[in-house]
């Protein structure tokens, strides 16, 4: 039986959580309403058949109003204390509407409590001797409007209270997000500079040298063309890290859509000219632009998955390829995927480099999920890795000027 109990009892909690604020406030209405109605009405016949139907009639009216004490507070106090003075075992339905008086009625006024007070006392005096209320008819009845008046005028104080703290509340949530942001932002500016200083710095120490390697090594193709790529691949990192530096320091927009094939076609060619055997096919149709955030994380796990080739799978030949038809789009044209596939074949090679820490996969499928993409690894029953990357295109495909199919293969 307990048990029976509680399960109702959670499934009525859930049903009123769920109902909205305003039929909530109803279902409150008119329960209160009957809930003092319904007594009075029984109590009617007890009082004789004097007037028995124009008691009947304000009672009605009053617990009517009372549904609507929200708006019209007043009017319910005022049919309530006709219906109260026309018969006292109606007292309920005033009081409830004195409580809302207080509680609901904008501009509070004590005259508004006066009323049923004013409306006892003439009727004390105006009606017959017998129907006429005693000095202690009168103070109960007005004992009847006022301490009522007094509870809601308390809650009402409450209720007051309560948004103000609300709403300060509120404020302060906002001063702690902004100045949260504040010291992000501050946070970002320093890491700016310190990726300028420090990262920014050494690039073009590196490029430098590079450049004098070259030029003391004129005529010499195996020592310039290593030179060469040395340059081309600090002045590509020098790229990328202005463009991280621009995002830090809130000059970067994601509105801003870019390719990423072109990003990854020159870390193929890069690769290709220091020996690796990477092939990364060019020709296609339309081409896909992405947000440019989105762009970037694309090109970072083609960039990691190339890197964990390098180390793990030295000599072995890498296939490169970014498919906007993989996964066909729904017959709205929503649901267009852009795919990556990086895959090498076994090491030909010994291993080189320090042991793997485990990371790299980790990043990848962190810089997936914030992407909204996904990421599937694994090993090759015939040897080798394959990494594929689905990443959600947000829009429709369109055509990039000079995107026409070229034909061209990084070989």
């Amino acid at each position: 039986m307990r048990g029976a109990t509680r399960r109702a009892t959670e499934r009525a909690t859930r049903a009123w959580a769920s109902r909205t604020p305003a039929e909530r406030a109803a279902i409150t209405d008119v329960s209160i309403a009957s809930a003092v109605l319904l007594p009075s009405l029984i109590a009617l016949p007890a009082g004789g058949s004097h007037l028995l139907g124009l008691r009947f009639a304000t009672l009605l009216l009053a617990g009517i109003l009372l549904v609507a004490r929200r708006r019209v507070p007043w009017l319910a106090l005022l049919a309530a204390s006709v219906a109260t003075l026309l018969d006292y075992s109606s007292r309920l339905t005033m009081m409830a509407a004195s409580y809302s008086v207080a509680v609901y009625q904008r501009r509070f006024r004590a005259a508004v409590l006066l009323l049923p007070v004013l409306l006892g006392i003439l009727y004390s005096l105006d009606v017959p001797p017998d129907d006429r209320l005693d000095l202690d008819g009168l103070v109960a009845f007005t004992a009847d409007v006022l301490l009522p008046a007094l509870t809601g005028l308390a809650v009402r104080r409450q209720r007051s209270y309560g948004r103000a703290v609300r709403r300060g509340n509120r404020i302060v949530d906002g001063l702690i997000e902004g100045t949260a942001d504040l010291a992000v932002e501050r946070e970002r500016a320093r890491l700016a500079r310190d990726l300028h200083d420090g990262i920014g710095h050494q690039l073009s120490i590196a490029t430098l040298y590079a450049g004098v390697l070259e030029q003391r090594a004129a005529g010499d193709a195996r020592l310039t063309a290593p030179a060469r790529t040395v340059q081309d691949a600090c002045a590509g990192a020098a790229r990328q890290l202005s463009g991280m530096l621009g995002v830090l320091r809130g000059q970067g927009g994601t509105a801003e859509r870019t390719d990423p094939r072109g990003s990854i076609a020159e870390l193929v060619h890069s690769l290709r000219a220091a020996g690796v055997d990477v092939r990364f096919p060019e020709a296609r149709e339309p081409a896909v632009l992405l947000p440019q955030e989105t762009a970037l994380t694309v090109f970072r796990i083609a960039q990691e998955a190339l890197t964990n080739a390098l180390k793990h799978a030295p000599g072995a030949r890498v296939d490169v390829t970014l498919d906007e038809g993989a996964v066909p789009p729904e017959a709205d044209g929503t649901g267009a995927t852009l795919t990556l596939h990086v895959v090498n074949g076994p090491a030909r090679h010994p291993r080189w480099g320090a042991p793997s820490s485990g990371l790299g996969l980790r990043g990848m499928r962190e810089r997936a999920r914030a992407c909204g993409a996904t990421l599937a690894t694994g090993p090759l029953p015939e040897g080798g890795f394959a990494i594929r990357l689905d990443v959600p295109i947000p829009g429709p495909i369109r055509g990039l000027p000079g995107s026409e199919s070229r034909g061209e293969t990084v070989n």
